[in-house]
């Protein structure tokens, strides 16, 4: 079973403006399709792209940034009840995945952790610090701790770079989750895309927090080489049961097959690598059938 734990739901023009994509994606010139949250039915489609990319399982993610980016301007906006009726719709193909600002109204988030929980058996939380301008230190942030930690659900923090303009990168930086580890040791924690440009910060606090975990999306994005010697230093260090498959939407029909072919390309570029099936299987989808219950 393939797994890919990083995949954003939204409609254009409902739940997120052209102008957010524009410059979410706008950085990168090898995006391989720039339209591809623009489309008319994005769910469907993004089955599509799904079983293009051989993916049996997507965890699918909301987000609230409507205190930085006020909706009424169009803001990045999808509501977990969306979430949740999509997961409805498609039960064997997307895990839901809650997300909230939790500095919009901290009681309340907390409140709505719990209902996506027990309501709709989401199974995990995507905290979103730079976009949603917070600091994950911040202890007005601990209370949601606290009940991921009673609901025994992962937290994933989007860390490192995006191209949206109004997301301060002091709040990308991955060792600010060093603190939470401290404070929260038994908080299951997921650091997204490596922490990318910040990989080796990524990779200390893996070796620090021994039961914390990585995805690689975003890095589809990247040549292949990238990812290549990301992930021998992975390995060396933490080992590949802590590394998740990501895609990100614009790479999700396509990613699987750099991925899967990473012998073949280092062996085509001369590049002293190579990771075994066991290994592999780990990484695109049995690390995340244990953590998120799949």
């Amino acid at each position: 079973m393939i797994v890919d734990v990083h995949v954003h739901l939204g409609e254009l023009g409902r739940h997120f403006q052209k102008w957010w994509m524009d410059e979410l994606y706008g950085g990168f010139p090898n995006v391989p399709d720039r339209e591809v949250r623009y489309r008319k039915d994005p769910v469907e489609s993004l089955i599509e792209d799904l079983d293009q990319a051989g993916v049996d399982v997507a965890c699918v993610m909301a987000s609230d940034h409507r205190r930085p980016y006020p909706y009424g301007i169009g803001s990045s906006y999808t509501p977990n009840d969306y979430v949740a009726e999509c997961v409805r719709k498609h039960p064997e193909r997307f895990v839901g995945v809650c997300s909230f600002d939790p500095l919009r109204d901290p009681h309340e988030a907390r409140k709505e952790l719990e209902r996506c929980v027990r309501e709709w058996d989401m199974r995990a939380l995507k905290l979103y610090p730079t976009y949603d301008h917070f600091d994950p230190r911040d202890e007005r942030v601990f209370p949601i701790y606290e009940k991921a930690i009673e609901l025994d659900l992962p937290v994933h923090f989007h860390m490192g770079y995006t191209g949206t303009i109004n997301a301060p990168m002091k709040y990308q930086f991955p060792h600010l989750l060093d603190e939470v580890g401290i404070r929260f040791p038994e908080m299951k924690v997921i650091v997204a895309h490596m922490g990318f440009p910040w990989v080796d910060e990524c990779l200390c606090l893996l070796m620090k927090h021994r039961h914390w975990y990585a995805d690689i999306a975003y890095w589809g994005a990247f040549p292949p080489e990238f990812l290549i010697e990301m992930m021998k230093k992975f390995d060396f260090m933490c080992g590949y049961r802590r590394l998740l498959y990501g895609s990100e939407n614009p790479w999700t029909a396509t990613f699987t097959k750099t991925v899967m072919n990473l012998n073949e390309i280092a062996k085509e570029k001369g590049i002293s690598f190579r990771i075994s099936e066991a290994d592999l299987r780990k990484i695109m989808g049995e690390n995340a059938r244990k953590l998120y219950r799949i």
